[in-house]
């Protein structure tokens, strides 16, 4: 066990990794899917309903994605994504050890208040908690903080 520690100068960070983070994943499952339709699809008329089914099953796809990266990956992966690896943040709960995959499913489901309004509620949080934690955090007893 480590000794928790109070963020520093994360909420910027954590806005940026939560914006390439998302944004690798859709551009990582949009361009296939584009290419896909229409490369081999004729775009006409008859063919709209066909676009709604598949750009829905994109969104169902792009949503299992982002919930495997927020809840799988950092379990996995010492509490990290592979772009707050890269920034240098991972989450751990307020005492300092790994959280566990019930922490990290609370704050995911809880991701949809925080994102509300373009993140805004989730970054007025992080700006007004003293460790700098979203509700997502507050409610599972996590903590985004800076490593070395």
């Amino acid at each position: 066990m480590t000794a928790p520690r109070v963020p520093v100068g994360v909420v910027g960070l954590r806005f940026v990794q939560a914006v390439l983070d998302r944004g690798l994943v859709l551009f990582a499952l949009f361009v296939p899917a584009v290419f896909g339709i229409f490369g081999f699809t004729p775009i006409g008329p008859a063919t709209k309903g066909f676009l709604i089914g598949v750009f829905a099953g994109y969104w169902a796809l792009a949503e299992v994605a982002l919930w495997l990266l927020n809840t799988w990956w950092p379990l996995r992966h010492g509490g990290q994504t592979p772009v707050m690896r890269l920034l240098g943040l991972r989450i751990e709960t307020v005492t300092g050890e790994p959280p566990r995959l019930r922490a990290y499913l609370t704050r995911e489901f809880l991701l949809m208040v925080d994102g509300f309004a373009w993140g805004l509620v989730g970054i007025v949080l992080m700006l007004v908690t003293p460790r700098r934690q979203r509700l997502g955090d507050l409610v599972a007893g996590t903590v985004v903080v800076r490593v070395k």
